[in-house]
């Protein structure tokens, strides 16, 4: 197995160009090229700048950052842009766009400086906390996917084993949590 990283312009994460055989992805993909299994769900936050007045609520709505300019991906990014916009929550008033990101320090760099929002997962709330922002949970959002993919088409047993390791890994990384929550 070798790991690579890919731009926020693909949301195939390298599957679609046949760069990857396999690939960690956000749900939505885009295409029916590109199958996918569910690793896990998490709840959907506003990263905010420390300064912002949403930043000290232990949780928000999404109408209370609706009208905010936003850091967004890629317009390659597609159907996975529009994700991260929360555009199905916009009752068809497009977001307004502060700065095009492809990368996780540009995005919290924009928003350190109070110029946009964004939405991340839980876990990368997590791994990208940072001194100058603040990452609230946003209550009425659907939670972000993750999940692996391949390309529909690839019948490799190697692929297939792989993606059933990730799958396995979840569902074992689910149990396990459930028991120490009991």
């Amino acid at each position: 197995v070798e790991l690579q990283s890919c731009g926020w312009a693909d949301p195939t994460a390298g599957l679609r160009h046949h760069a990857t055989d396999a690939a960690f992805v956000w749900l939505p993909v885009g295409g029916d090229d590109i199958a996918v299994r569910m690793l896990t769900a998490e709840p959907r936050y506003a990263v905010l700048s420390a300064s912002h007045p949403l930043a000290r609520r232990r949780e928000i709505t999404f109408a209370e950052i609706v009208g905010e300019p936003f850091v967004a991906l890629p317009l390659a990014a597609g159907p996975l842009r529009e994700f991260w916009l929360a555009a199905d929550q916009r009752a068809g008033h497009p977001a307004v766009i502060a700065a095009e990101v492809s990368s996780a320090d540009e995005k919290f760099e924009i928003v350190a400086t109070g110029a946009a929002v964004a939405l991340v997962s839980e876990g990368n709330a997590i791994v990208y906390d940072r001194p100058g922002i603040a990452c609230v949970p946003v209550s009425d959002l659907g939670p972000a996917r993750l999940a692996v993919g391949w390309r529909r088409d690839d019948t490799r047993g190697v692929v297939r084993s792989f993606v059933d390791a990730c799958t396995d890994a979840a569902h074992a990384l689910r149990r396990g949590q459930g028991a120490s929550h009991q």
